[in-house]
């Protein structure tokens, strides 16, 4: 402790290395109450960061000390504030960063500074002309370790691994070993990359448009699930099927990449407009233009000649709370171009993604997976305390969110992706939001039971009579089907469905007691026990084939819940859920698939209670279902149950 308070006392009393000078002085001279004043005027919404600048005038943090952690870059100032400073916020931290980068840029001469558009703060508009005369600036020398690992990243060849797939249609994900060289060059990054399906995937659509001369991608997707780290990798697979000069844009630096690189030397520049004067001024052939902007950093785009691919956070893309005026830039590039989503990882590509490239512990790394998803920032980069994120996000502000209010006072946990995620479409193109996990879900309804059961309510009732679409509700109606199975006790009726001319027999009917509740995380089943009186359901998302199972007796009892009349089951799914439970409990029978609607769903004028029908089995491949093979030839019907309005009055009391 002594160690640490010297530590702090010393950053007090040091400048930067060589003193202060005209560029700092004015940093330098700022007390405790200056930078505390400083902190909270980072945003136009005088709380937001209120919390953190009591904090750190209670550290007695001045000028002078947060100028020695900023010329360490980005990643030692995040370290120094959750280590110094205790300051857990990794986006507050990184706004804080680009906020001293922009403070120290204004105090350049003007001569010496570039805007978007040639502007120079404090020059007066020529009465000759209608442009601003802008000093043209010229390139830097980037650093060895950003160098070292472009250099890395072309040079290595990918490498497929051999990985059970999870599904009938998944490929196999690869390898990318820098050899030593780091992600971005930053010290705590990997030497390892590993490029899961979807990277190929998305490869293989900017590949297809750049084909038909379609200039524009805008990626988006959930904060934390690897959107740059998958930009230099999409950019790599790029050059080596048309090798073309490169503008790389990562969060605030700007690097341009020859292409006859590493031959010729890469460049960086100071800002946007050195990079785009530099650009206007020397490149006449086409080039790449990948643009991952931090926070409010302006993107450098609209060039003629550039094939251009924007990866931007929901909260940058104003998709999370962010304000107009905030992203605008992104707004307006991205009217004309195609709007994508990248898809999140599954559970068993983070835990692989962690044997080969983290070597963290396994079961830490399944522990943070069942809390947050599988989410890669979440689970390899943050130490993050839940109870802290939801403490500092009222349940109000989830149900303004979830209701379409996202204003700049949106909280952090939701808008930084640790409480919500962004969920794609299956092809891509439109996406709806979900709470991160069952566990978060669980720990709302716990805290703030009242609030979040009506939020819930809402959204079920609004999705069943089909004002909104029914994946904007699915989690929420799962959260509420597993209290009534956890924290009640009641019979289970459902009305069996009729399979072709079959002739149906009646009612299933199942007592039910009240379950323990079990979250598992993999897709294959194999972390599941099958004990009975349990009900499982996945820690995550929704499973190809169901949302929860439990096993009654010899009896295996799969529940899906749905708001569609139309939901055939997976066969890849269904034969895994059967593999591992036989094997747990060999002296199963069979299973029984229950379909779980809400009363009164109604889709175009269709009660689809009434018309619900038995569901077909289907594989990916489009082949005919052998029904007399396992695992079909063990089904023992399929049933429908009616959720009724009293499944919202069941009480989440202590927690399972």
């Amino acid at each position: 402790m002594a160690g640490r308070q010297q530590s702090l006392t010393r950053k007090r009393k040091m400048t930067s290395t060589g003193g202060p000078d005209a560029k700092e002085k004015e940093l330098t001279e700022m007390e405790e109450d200056d930078i505390k004043d400083f902190v909270i005027g980072m945003s136009r919404n005088p709380g937001k960061y209120e919390a953190e600048a009591e904090q750190l005038y209670n550290k007695r943090v001045t000028g002078k000390a947060l100028i020695v952690d900023f010329h360490k870059g980005d990643e030692a100032f995040v370290n120094a504030m959750r280590e110094d400073y205790s300051i857990v916020s990794r986006p507050f931290a990184k706004t804080l960063f680009q906020k001293l980068k922009e403070k120290l840029d204004r105090e350049q001469p003007p001569a010496k500074r570039f805007f978007m558009g040639g502007k120079v703060a404090g020059q007066k508009r020529s009465s000759a002309t209608t442009l601003y005369q802008v000093e043209k600036a010229e390139p830097l020398a980037p650093s060895e370790e950003i160098v070292a690992f472009f250099e890395a990243l072309f040079l290595q060849k990918i490498t497929k691994i051999d990985v059970p797939t999870l599904g009938d249609t998944k490929k196999g994900p690869a390898i990318l070993d820098l050899q030593n060289a780091r992600l971005f060059g930053k010290p705590k990054k990997p030497t390892k990359l590993y490029i899961r399906n979807e990277i190929f995937e998305f490869f293989k659509i900017i590949k297809s448009r750049i084909e038909a001369d379609d200039r524009k991608t805008f990626v988006c997707g959930s904060s934390g699930i690897g959107k740059s780290t998958a930009a230099p990798i999409i950019l790599k697979m790029l050059r080596n099927w048309k090798l073309l000069g490169s503008l790389f844009q990562h969060e605030s630096y700007f690097y341009w990449i020859p292409k006859e690189f590493p031959e010729s030397k890469m460049l960086s520049f100071a800002n946007c407009a050195a990079a785009r004067l530099w650009i206007d001024d020397n490149v006449q052939d086409h080039f790449y233009n990948f643009m991952d902007p931090f926070g409010n950093v302006k993107i450098c785009s609209g060039f003629l000649k550039a094939y251009e691919i924007l990866l931007v956070s929901p909260k940058r893309a104003g998709k999370m709370g962010q304000s107009n005026h905030q992203v605008r830039d992104v707004t307006d590039w991205g009217k004309e171009a195609l709007h994508l989503y990248m898809r999140h990882w599954d559970t068993e590509a983070i835990l692989d993604c962690n044997e080969r490239c983290y070597g963290f512990d396994p079961k830490d790394v399944e522990e943070k997976v069942r809390i947050w998803g599988p989410v890669p920032r979440q689970v390899f980069s943050q130490e993050l305390r839940l109870k802290d994120i939801l403490s500092n996000t009222p349940a109000a502000k989830f149900r303004e969110f979830f209701f379409g209010t996202r204003g700049e006072g949106t909280p952090d946990g939701i808008t930084s992706g640790k409480l919500v995620h962004l969920i794609p479409s299956e092809d891509r193109r439109v996406s709806h939001y979900r709470v991160a996990s069952s566990h978060i879900r669980r720990e709302l309804l716990r805290a703030n039971e009242k609030v979040i059961k009506q939020l819930a309510k809402d959204i079920v009732s609004r999705a069943a009579r089909g004002a909104i679409a029914s994946q904007n509700a699915a989690d929420w109606l799962e959260s509420l089907v597993a209290l009534k199975f956890t924290k009640s006790s009641f019979t289970l009726d459902a009305r069996q469905l009729k399979k072709g001319s079959e002739k149906a027999t009646g009612m299933l009917t199942v007592e039910i007691k009240e379950m323990k509740l079990k979250l598992f995380n993999l897709a294959n089943f194999e972390d599941v026990d099958f004990n009975s009186n349990t009900y499982y359901e996945p820690s995550w998302r929704t499973l190809e084939t169901i949302d929860s199972l439990f096993v009654i007796g010899k009896i295996l009892y799969l529940v899906q819940i749905t708001f569609s009349l139309d939901h055939p089951l997976k066969t890849a799914g269904m034969r895994r859920v059967w593999r591992a439970a036989k094997k747990k409990v060999p002296a199963l029978e069979g299973y029984c698939v229950i379909f779980a609607i809400p009363d009164l769903s109604a889709k175009k004028g269709q009660d689809l209670v009434t018309k619900f029908k038995y569901q077909p089995y289907k594989q990916t491949t489009g082949n005919p279902v052998d029904y007399s093979k396992a695992p079909f030839k063990f089904e023992k019907g399929q049933y429908l149950h009616v959720l009724s309005g009293s499944i919202l009055d069941c009480s989440d009391g202590e927690q399972v």
